[in-house]
């Protein structure tokens, strides 16, 4: 698998990787790079070894800006976008990627080029696998047969990019941001990277599922496309949460609507949504941050409030968790 990046505008090659040779498998190497012009900053983290590749990118740019984005040999991508409005230029029609969904394609040999609209900074996550890579992780675990995704695979039948998007959750989130970041130890960084990469193809299986069951629940595709998206919202935004009628204007839902078809799908109301959110949050903050701290974090106006919150839900206050 050979997999390279190029950003049209500024003529720089962001990476350019060969993961097919004969490098030691179970060295995961890392590298940071940063780039900045008077219009344009980017931040890429990069994670390699052989048959896998991993990216994490920043973009702030003032004018548009287009990645060329080139890969050879058979390849799984899973890949997450978390900021911004980037779309995929195509001879037939120009796609959205969509903020707030996981793709999941299995594909061979393509180019992809991607447009970064002028003043959108751009989050975006991905994983990518040989096919020889996945086979390889995922052979001993038996859910795995019953996956669409892998019956594709395994029949050498290319799911294209877009073809198979999901909303993303916490649990999700929280596997592909660990990932991403890849914060363990050198030494046993690749067993830890394998084991969260089977959940994570685990969770997206699960996923998958709950999304047809959401589909035999009576609503349209649209209609469940805007209730994903206010999903994926509160996913990025649950410090900082909208009120309803904000989050009802920006899926473009009436107010009655997004909060019957949202409990209708994810089994709870917007508010208990957020507050889970935040509390999940939460418990991976104590111990690192005061209770005071950790209530600005998350967006309480009042410390008490939060205290409240946070022992209703967890039945113990956050300096009873610190002691634990």
């Amino acid at each position: 698998m050979y997999i390279e990046s190029k950003l049209k505008e500024v003529d720089k090659t962001l990476f350019s990787l060969d993961l097919s040779g004969e490098s030691e498998s179970n060295i995961v190497q890392e590298e940071v790079t940063r780039h900045s012009l008077s219009w344009f900053k980017a931040k890429i983290k990069i994670q390699y070894a052989r048959g896998i590749f991993i990216v994490d990118t920043h973009f702030e740019n003032d004018k548009d800006l287009t990645d060329i984005f080139r890969i050879q040999g058979d390849y799984i991508q899973i890949s997450y976008l978390g900021k911004g409005d980037s779309y995929l230029i195509s001879s037939k029609k120009n796609k959205l990627i969509g903020m707030g969904r996981i793709n999941c394609c299995y594909d061979c040999d393509t180019i992809t080029t991607i447009k970064m609209p002028a003043n959108k900074p751009t989050h975006y996550q991905a994983i990518f696998l040989s096919k020889t890579y996945y086979l390889q992780l995922l052979k001993e675990e038996a859910w795995i047969t019953d996956t669409t995704f892998y019956k594709h695979i395994i029949n050498g039948d290319p799911l294209k990019w877009g073809a198979c998007k999901l909303p993303i959750d916490y649990s999700l989130y929280h596997i592909l941001d660990e990932v991403t970041r890849g914060d363990w130890k050198k030494d046993f960084k690749k067993y830890y990277l394998d084991l969260r990469l089977k959940e994570l193809f685990l969770s997206l299986h699960l996923c998958q599922e709950d999304a047809a069951k959401a589909m035999g629940a009576g609503l349209s595709e649209a209609q469940l496309e805007k209730i994903k998206t206010a999903h994926a919202y509160l996913l990025e935004n649950f410090c900082n949460p909208p009120t309803i009628k904000e989050l009802s204007r920006i899926v473009l839902l009436n107010e009655l609507q997004l909060k019957r078809d949202f409990k209708r799908i994810f089994g709870k109301t917007i508010r208990s949504f957020i507050i889970e959110l935040r509390m999940q949050k939460a418990k991976s903050l104590v111990g690192k941050h005061t209770v005071s701290e950790m209530a600005g974090i998350l967006g309480y106006r009042s410390v008490p409030h939060f205290i409240h919150t946070f022992k209703k839900y967890y039945g113990y206050t956050p300096a009873q968790g610190m002691n634990q």
